[in-house]
């Protein structure tokens, strides 16, 4: 089974080269984020700034998907600008940096409309800016840009087309029983559905 063929994880590297035409990695740090970060995750980024997070924040079908899941992922960016100057540099810039505006403006451009040959093409669908609930520092800058990426998968690619494939997975549920002291039991998944008896 190569997973490298599922739709995130074809998708991440698509997009940070996207981002790369314009932010060059000797100067931003790009990076896989959670969707929310904690206290001492944003200030590991923040001192990272100038910061581009990207995060993965769910998926949305096209309930007209059939046999093959159709539908749009949904992903972040967290932008995370950083000065000790003017509270104006924070936002417009100054010689050491282009500011969280021109970041901003210049991501929406390049996620914008993008057609990626046999995956699928982007939309941005909200910006907005962002408070670090938490943070105390005041020179820092934050915005999200949230887009969509569309994507078509079937269990083909995934070497998953009998039931012995998918068995090969070696998959269990833990399923707890009635009693909530009792031990949970590995319970090997089927595709036959038990229902419960009438007493």
């Amino acid at each position: 089974m190569d997973l490298s063929l599922t739709p995130i994880r074809s998708q991440e590297p698509l997009i940070i080269e996207r981002l790369r035409l314009a932010f060059p990695e000797k100067t931003f740090a790009i990076q896989r984020v959670p969707q929310v970060l904690s206290i001492k995750e944003f200030t590991k980024y923040a001192n990272a700034s100038p910061f581009i997070g990207l995060a993965w924040t769910g998926m949305r079908p096209d309930p007209a998907s059939g046999r093959m899941l159709k539908g749009v992922m949904q992903w972040r960016l967290v932008l995370i600008y950083k000065t000790s100057n003017t509270l104006e540099a924070r936002f417009k810039g100054d010689t050491k940096g282009i500011g969280l505006d021109a970041m901003l403006d210049v991501a929406m451009v390049l996620l914008q409309g993008v057609s990626f040959e046999g995956q699928g093409h982007t939309a941005v669908t909200l910006a907005n800016s962002v408070i670090a609930d938490g943070w105390s520092d005041d020179d820092i800058a934050i915005a999200q840009i949230d887009f969509t990426f569309s994507f078509a998968t079937t269990p083909a690619p995934l070497d998953l087309m009998s039931v012995d494939d998918f068995t090969a997975l070696g998959i269990t549920w833990e399923v707890a029983q009635d009693d909530p002291d009792a031990d949970r039991v590995a319970v090997p998944l089927t595709d036959e559905l038990t229902p419960p008896q009438e007493t």
